[in-house]
C-alpha cells in the first residue's frame, strides 16, 4: 500500500518560504501520475509583490538536457540519426581531430572542453552578454580534447550547445521550431519555450534571485543564452507532463525513454550514472531518473523514481534552495517505509563508527590536498555520516563503503577514494572521479622565493582562445589576468602550492565558483607555458609570448 501523503510535514521543509520580502518556488508532488500535492511558496517579483503562482514560468537551466536528448531520440527512431555518427560529419566546423560519436555528446564522456568554463577563462564573465553562437565558436577554434573520447565523464555544456545544432541539422528545420512542433506540443506543454535572449518578455516569468551576506537579495543576472544546454522557461503544469512522458515511454507511441534510460559506458567497460541527458542512479535502493538546473538565482529539479512511481518537480527562484536536498526530504516523507534502503546519512552515520585505516586517523583528515600530477585541489572535511570534499569547485559527499573506501554516488560517475597512510605516515587519497584518476597528499606550506615567483610574470596568449594573458607581480603574490581589457572579474589572485604550482578562485556568484588549477611548464629552465584546469576543462595550454 503506498504510504498515506503527509503533506503538513513537506511544507514544513519550505518553511521561511512564504516570510513577507521573500522569493520562493513551486512544488509538484505525483504518485501514479497523479499530481497528489501542489503549493507555491514566496515571491515572483519581490520589487512588485506578485506571488508565485502555478502558471509561474521559470528559467529550468539544465533540465533542458532531457528535451534535447528527447528530440535527438526521437530522430535516431525515425532514421535521421545515428548514436554512433561522428559530430563532425553534421558539424563540419568542430576542427578537433578524432571523431566524437553522437552518443558521447548525449553522455558526457565526449571529452570536449566546455565552452562556460573557456569563456570564463577567457576573461568573458558571467555578467557579460553571450549568445549560442559564442558559445559555438570558442568551441569550433578549438584543437584539443580534455581527455580521450569516452574516457571520462565531465559534465560540459559544450555537448548539448552541440547537440541543439545537430537537431537543427538532420530535423531540417529550427531548433526551437523542431521542439515546439514534434516533442512539446504534443505533450501539451504550451508554457515551455526556449528563450536565449535575457530581454525577450515572457509571460508569468518570475525573477531570479541571490542572497545578499548580509541578509537581504539581490537580483540574479542572467545575460547568457545556452541553447540546448539549459535555455528552456517552464512551469511546473508543463513538468507534470513531461513527466507524463517518462511514465508512458515515449511521444506519441515513440519509444524514446528506452534510449535516454540505458546508462552509458566508459572506455573501460564502466558504466555511467547518466544515460542521454537523463540521470540515472538509486536512492535508498530505488532507480531514480532525474536532471536538476541552476542559473543565477534560477534552481530547479525533476526526479521520477519509476518503482513506486513517484515524481516531484521543483522550480525556485533564489539561489540558495538545494532541490536535490529538499528532493530528497520529501521523498523521505513521501515514501517513508516503502524504501528498501535506510537513508544514506543513517546508513552513513552507522558505518563512519566502524571505519578504520591502518596509519590514519579519520579525525587528521580535514585539510586541503593536491593532486600529484593535475594539481587539482581538494579539501575534505569529516563529518559524522560521510567525507565532505570540494575538488576543484565541485563538491562531493563521499560515504563509507567498507574497508578504507568511500564512494560518492550521486556524481554522473561513482566517484571513488581511498584511503591511505604514505611512507611518511601522512594520508594518501587515490581518487576516480569518473575516469579521472588521481592521487592527492596533503598541501605543502610552501612560501615561494621571489625569484620563483619573479620567473613566472609575463604575458601569455592562447591560438585556441584567440586571446593573451598576464601574470603580474602584486602586492601579496601573483595575479593571472584573464584576457585583454580592464575588468576586476577577471583578476585572478594566484596562491603558490609548491614550485610551479597555483590556485585561482573566481567567484562568480555566491555559491558559484571557478576554481582553476595552473601548473607553470619549464623549458630550459625558464618557464614557457602555463597549463590551466578546472572542473570541466582539463589542460588548456597558454604559452607564455613576453
Amino acid at each position: 500500500m503506498p504510504t498515506p501523503l503527509k503533506t503538513n510535514e513537506i511544507d514544513a521543509l519550505f518553511s521561511g518560504w512564504d516570510a513577507p520580502g521573500t522569493p520562493g518556488g513551486a512544488l509538484a508532488v505525483l504518485r501514479g501520475g497523479e499530481v497528489v500535492h501542489q503549493r507555491c511558496f514566496g515571491l515572483a517579483s519581490l520589487e512588485l509583490g506578485v506571488p508565485i503562482r502555478p502558471q509561474s514560468r521559470f528559467h529550468i537551466a539544465s533540465i533542458t538536457k532531457t528535451f534535447v536528448a528527447a528530440a535527438s531520440a526521437l530522430l535516431v527512431e525515425r532514421g535521421k540519426l545515428g548514436l554512433d555518427e561522428d559530430v563532425r560529419g553534421i558539424v563540419p566546423e568542430l576542427k578537433v581531430d578524432r571523431p566524437v560519436p553522437i552518443r558521447h555528446l548525449l553522455g558526457m564522456t565526449s571529452g570536449l572542453r566546455d565552452s562556460w568554463e573557456l569563456m570564463q577563462l577567457s576573461g568573458v564573465g558571467t555578467d557579460q552578454a553571450r549568445t549560442v553562437d559564442d558559445y559555438l565558436d570558442i568551441a569550433f577554434n578549438q584543437r584539443h580534447f580534455s581527455f580521450p573520447v569516452g574516457e571520462r565523464n565531465v559534465y560540459t555544456n559544450i555537448n548539448f550547445i552541440l547537440m541543439g545544432l545537430v537537431v537543427e541539422r538532420r530535423s531540417g528545420r529550427p531548433f526551437a521550431r523542431f521542439l515546439a512542433d514534434d516533442v512539446l506540443g504534443p505533450l501539451g506543454m504550451t508554457a515551455t519555450r526556449l528563450r536565449d535572449d535575457p530581454d525577450d518578455v515572457a509571460e508569468d516569468l518570475t525573477a531570479s534571485y541571490l542572497p545578499k551576506s548580509g541578509g537581504g537579495w539581490r537580483r540574479g543576472v542572467f545575460t547568457i543564452g545556452l541553447g540546448g544546454a539549459g535555455s528552456l522557461i517552464s512551469s511546473v503544469p508543463d513538468l507534470v507532463r513531461w513527466q507524463g512522458m517518462f511514465r508512458a515511454g515515449g511521444i506519441g507511441g515513440v519509444p524514446i525513454v528506452r534510449h535516454m534510460a540505458t546508462p552509458g559506458k566508459l572506455a573501460d567497460g564502466r558504466a555511467t550514472n547518466y544515460g542521454l541527458g537523463l540521470g540515472i542512479r538509486k536512492y535508498r535502493g530505488l532507480d531514480m531518473w532525474s536532471h536538476g538546473g541552476g542559473l543565477p538565482g534560477f534552481r530547479s529539479i525533476f526526479a521520477y523514481l519509476p518503482g513506486p512511481d513517484f515524481g516531484v518537480v521543483l522550480l525556485c527562484n533564489r539561489d540558495d534552495a538545494d532541490p536535490l536536498r529538499r528532493f530528497t526530504e520529501i521523498a523521505d516523507v513521501a515514501l517513508a517505509d516503502e524504501f528498501p534502503e535506510a537513508s544514506p546519512v543513517k546508513l552513513g552515520t552507522e558505518r563512519m563508527k566502524k571505519v578504520s585505516v591502518p596509519g590514519v586517523s579519520l579525525a587528521s583528515l580535514d585539510g586541503r590536498y593536491i593532486d600529484r600530477e593535475s594539481a587539482e585541489v581538494m579539501t575534505l572535511k569529516v563529518r559524522d555520516a560521510a567525507i565532505e570534499a570540494d575538488k576543484n569547485g565541485h563538491a562531493l559527499v563521499l560515504r563509507p563503503a567498507g574497508g578504507n573506501r568511500f564512494v560518492e554516488s550521486w556524481s554522473n560517475v561513482d566517484t571513488i577514494a581511498e584511503i591511505e597512510a604514505g611512507p611518511n605516515k601522512a594520508p594518501v587519497i587515490r581518487m576516480d572521479f569518473g575516469g579521472q584518476r588521481c592521487v592527492f597528499d596533503p598541501a605543502p606550506v610552501y612560501e615561494p622565493s621571489a625569484a620563483a615567483l619573479d620567473a613566472c610574470v609575463g604575458r601569455y596568449a592562447s591560438d585556441e582562445l584567440a586571446t593573451t594573458f598576464e601574470v603580474r607581480r602584486e602586492t601579496g603574490g601573483l595575479v593571472l589576468k584573464l584576457g585583454p581589457g580592464f575588468q576586476r572579474q577577471a583578476l585572478v589572485p594566484l596562491e603558490p602550492l609548491g614550485p610551479d604550482r597555483f590556485v585561482g578562485t573566481t567567484q562568480l556568484w555566491p555559491g558559484w565558483r571557478v576554481v582553476h588549477a595552473i601548473r607553470m611548464i619549464r623549458e630550459g629552465g625558464r618557464v614557457a607555458a602555463m597549463l590551466v584546469s578546472s572542473d570541466r576543462m582539463k589542460d588548456v595550454r597558454l604559452d607564455r609570448v613576453g
